[in-house]
């Protein structure tokens, strides 16, 4: 009788356990959100990405965390391309069952990457990617504008605001670059300009691109597109000046529009036109780019900003505001509806006001055009985006 007692004494406490236990999450304690991100990708832009995602991070663990847990962050080093990325990937969501993953950047390991994560059932954050593919995924959510309504604000502004009607293109030969180059063909009848050369780059660390350059002066293009990666848009600015090219305008694409990559020595990047993701980082009046360069200043002191940690930064917080909108007792699936709640949220200018919903996790569908001007790129626009984001 004494043992029956007893075992009907426990019979509550094992039932608040069990279900204690069927309702924990992966990646989260009692104290702890354990979030899966990159320790090192083998590239400037990633870590400096990584870098303002772990800043977000910070703040808010000074501020008390989230709900009173604390935001760790655990990565893996990429030294090798998409493969390895979603290897590491998988390790993280498998071996150390964090709650969510955080960029894991570049359009071929995105791409790579979202079956597994829709699989899963894990969310996917913010990766540094332009590609539509991933629109609609209910764990994905994107940042920054995809790349073909990048073509479209861009060609539009180029044809019809500056009045070029010769276009060219240098492009990555993958699918990166030649979104660029087939979306420039598919506008030319709709904004009234001739496509006037195309050159493939198939080396990402070419040597030389005189030739390729030289073939592209022949077609007398008004502007080049230039949808190359860092490495390659040096060799071709470097072959520009090579053969004195001055009566054609640069258009940089995706995230080569910074600072860091065009200022090539000799000046031969200036009056390069981009489509700009963010204010600039180092003099931006914007609340939200203020408190940016403060909170570099105190963990980071003597470290250059840069848009790449900024992006970090504003889209780290972005996830941090889905994880106090989920509550105390956070899973996957709440946090998921937390974010699709969010309306108008307000970055403090780095980006236009945000919303998601249920069928969109799309972030931001505008950007800035902007021109490299004594080393800095100038506004030329306000925030502009589709025709078709504006309905």
């Amino acid at each position: 009788m004494k043992s029956l007692f007893c075992a009907l004494a426990l019979l509550p406490v094992l039932c608040f356990l069990s279900s204690h236990a069927l309702v924990a999450e992966d990646g989260v304690t009692g104290t702890t959100i354990m979030i899966g991100n990159e320790k090192e990708t083998g590239g400037f832009s990633g870590d400096e990405e990584n870098l303002g995602f772990a800043l977000a991070a910070r703040e808010a663990n000074d501020r008390g965390g989230i709900h009173g847990r604390t935001l760790q962050i655990l990565g893996y080093v990429r030294k090798g391309g998409a493969a390895e990325g979603v290897a590491n990937a998988k390790r993280l969501v498998e071996v150390d069952k964090v709650f969510c993953l955080l960029n894991f950047s570049s359009m071929p390991l995105a791409m790579a990457l979202a079956p597994y994560v829709m699989e899963k059932k894990v969310p996917y954050l913010f990766p540094h990617q332009g590609s539509a593919t991933l629109d609609g995924k209910r764990y994905i959510f994107t940042s920054y504008p995809y790349y073909e309504d990048e073509c479209e604000i861009m060609l539009q502004y180029l044809s019809q605001k500056r009045g070029f009607r010769k276009i060219a293109v240098l492009y990555a030969d993958n699918a990166y670059g030649r979104i660029f180059r087939d979306k420039l063909k598919e506008y030319a009848v709709r904004f009234g300009y001739e496509t006037a050369g195309e050159q493939a780059i198939k080396e990402m660390k070419p040597a030389d691109l005189t030739n390729e350059m030289k073939e592209l002066q022949k077609g007398a293009p008004n502007a080049l597109i230039l949808a190359l990666y860092p490495e390659q848009a040096k060799k071709a600015l470097e072959a520009k000046g090579r053969l004195a090219w001055k009566d054609v305008t640069m258009v940089s694409t995706g995230p080569l529009t910074d600072e860091d990559y065009l200022n090539v020595e000799g000046g031969h990047g200036e009056g390069t036109i981009g489509l700009c993701l963010y204010p600039d980082p180092s003099i931006s009046p914007e609340p939200g780019v203020v408190e940016y360069r403060k909170l570099m200043a105190k963990y980071h002191p003597g470290k250059q900003v840069n848009r790449y940690s900024l992006y970090g930064y504003v889209f780290g917080k972005l996830v941090i505001e889905g994880m106090q909108r989920a509550g105390k007792d956070l899973t996957r699936e709440k946090f998921i509806e937390a974010m699709e709640s969010i309306k108008n949220w307000d970055s403090g200018g780095i980006l236009p006001p945000v919303t998601f919903s249920a069928t969109n996790h799309h972030a931001q569908t505008a950007g800035l055009i902007a021109q490299l001007k004594d080393g800095k790129f100038l506004p030329l626009t306000g925030w502009m985006e589709t025709s078709k984001a504006q309905k």
